[in-house]
C-alpha cells in the first residue's frame, strides 16, 4: 500500500521568503536573541551577535523596517529639506549632517524644495506621512506664516540650519554678519566708499545678517550708505550677472562689489567680461561662500567663508540627542548655536584709485 504524501510540504528558504526563524535555525539561537542583533542591544555577546549576523547574511534576510517601526515607534530614518541641492554650499552642508547621521545607524532622506514654499510645505508632510524621526530644514521663506505653522505642526524633533524662524525650533547658523562686516572692513582699508551689496532678501536669515554686517561696517567708518549700491533680490547667478550691469553703467559707479552669495560669482565675472573691466584693476570684487571658481579664478577671489561641512554636522548632534533624549525645545528651551566666519584674502581686492571728481 503505498504512503499518503502530506499536501503541506516544510518551508524552506529555497521555496519561500526567508524569515527571521530561518535566521536563528541557521545560527542555532532564539528568536530573541536575533531580535536583540538587529535592534543593536548591547546585552548581545560578541559571539552570538557574530554567529547572527553570519546567518543573515547566509540567508539573504532582510529585516522588516516597517514592522521594526512599529514596534520601537523609529524608523531609524532623518529628513532634510533644502531649498537647492544643486549649490555647493548646501552640499556641505548635507554631507557633515550624512556623516554624522550614518554614524548613528540612520538613513538620511534628502529633499529639493527649488525654493517653493507651497513645495517645502507638501515635503514636510510627506516626511510626517513616512514617519521619520526628526528633520533639518532650511526653508526658503522664514517669515512665510504658512511655513512657520507648518513647522510647529509637524510636532517631530526639526532643527533649523542657516534660519532663525520659528524661534522654538532648535537652529545652527553662520556668524554672517561678521563676516560681512570683515569683508566690508577689509575693502574700507583699501581706501574703498562706494561699496555695492549684491545679496538676498530679508525674508532668509542670511539675507538680513550680511546686510546688517555690511551697514554696520560703513557706519563705523563713516561712510554714507547709498541705497542705489543696495541690490537686496536672489542669489542667482542671472540676478548677479544685471546688477552687475546696472551697477558699472551709473554715472558714479562703485569702486568695490560684494557678492552677497557663492552662486552669483560666475554671473558677476561674465557681466565684468563683457564691457572689459578687469578684477581687481577696475572694480575689487569679494564673494560669499567659498568654492572652487572662487579659488581658482584668475584672479583668486577674496571669500567670506565658514565651516559649511560642521555646521551640517553640530545641527545633526542636536537632532540626534533631541530624538534620544525625547526633550522638546519648547519646555527645555531651544538651543541656538552661531558658528564663526572668517575672511580668505585673495587677489581680487586692491587699493581704490582716486577719482578726479
Amino acid at each position: 500500500m503505498k504512503q499518503k504524501k502530506n499536501s503541506a510540504t516544510h518551508a524552506s528558504p529555497a521555496n519561500q521568503a526567508v524569515t527571521m526563524k530561518h535566521v536563528a535555525k541557521e545560527a542555532g539561537v532564539s528568536l530573541g536573541t536575533v531580535s536583540r542583533v538587529v535592534n543593536k542591544h548591547p546585552s548581545v555577546k560578541p559571539l552570538l551577535r557574530d554567529l547572527v549576523e553570519k546567518a543573515i547574511k547566509k540567508t539573504g534576510w532582510q529585516p522588516n523596517a516597517v514592522a521594526q517601526s512599529m514596534r520601537t515607534a523609529s524608523t531609524k530614518v532623518i529628513g532634510c529639506v533644502l531649498p537647492d541641492t544643486s549649490n555647493p554650499l548646501f552640499g556641505s552642508i548635507a554631507k557633515g549632517a550624512e556623516a554624522i547621521i550614518r554614524k548613528n545607524g540612520y538613513a538620511f532622506l534628502v529633499a529639493n524644495s527649488g525654493y517653493d514654499t507651497d513645495h517645502e510645505i507638501e515635503l514636510l508632510t510627506f516626511m510626517i506621512q513616512r514617519r521619520v524621526d526628526g528633520l533639518l530644514f532650511a526653508p526658503s521663506d522664514e517669515t512665510n506664516p504658512n511655513m512657520i505653522k507648518a513647522i510647529e505642526n509637524a510636532r517631530m524633533p526639526t532643527v533649523l540650519m542657516e534660519r532663525e524662524y520659528p524661534n522654538s525650533c532648535d537652529r545652527v547658523v553662520s556668524n554672517q554678519a561678521d563676516g560681512l562686516r570683515q569683508a566690508a572692513e577689509h575693502l574700507i582699508s583699501l581706501g574703498h566708499k562706494r561699496i555695492a551689496l549684491i545679496t538676498l532678501q530679508p525674508n532668509i536669515l542670511p539675507g538680513r545678517e550680511r546686510r546688517k554686517g555690511f551697514e554696520q561696517a560703513l557706519k563705523q567708518a563713516g561712510i554714507r550708505i547709498d541705497p542705489v549700491l543696495l541690490r537686496p533680490d536672489n542669489l542667482s547667478a542671472d540676478y548677479a550677472f544685471q546688477q552687475m550691469q546696472e551697477l558699472i553703467s551709473l554715472d558714479d559707479p562703485p569702486t568695490a562689489i560684494i557678492m552677497g552669495g557663492n552662486m552669483m560669482l560666475a554671473g558677476a565675472i561674465r557681466a565684468l567680461k563683457l564691457v572689459n573691466k578687469r578684477v581687481p584693476e577696475d572694480v575689487s570684487i569679494i564673494a560669499v561662500g567659498d568654492t572652487d571658481l572662487a579659488e581658482l579664478g584668475s584672479p583668486p577671489i577674496t571669500t567670506v567663508r565658514w565651516d559649511l561641512e560642521g555646521l551640517g554636522a553640530e545641527a545633526a548632534c542636536i537632532l540626534l540627542d533631541r530624538i534620544k533624549t525625547k526633550t522638546d525645545p519648547k519646555s527645555t528651551g531651544a538651543k541656538h548655536i552661531v558658528r564663526p566666519t572668517e575672511i580668505v584674502l585673495r587677489k581680487s581686492c586692491a587699493i581704490a584709485k582716486t577719482r578726479g571728481h
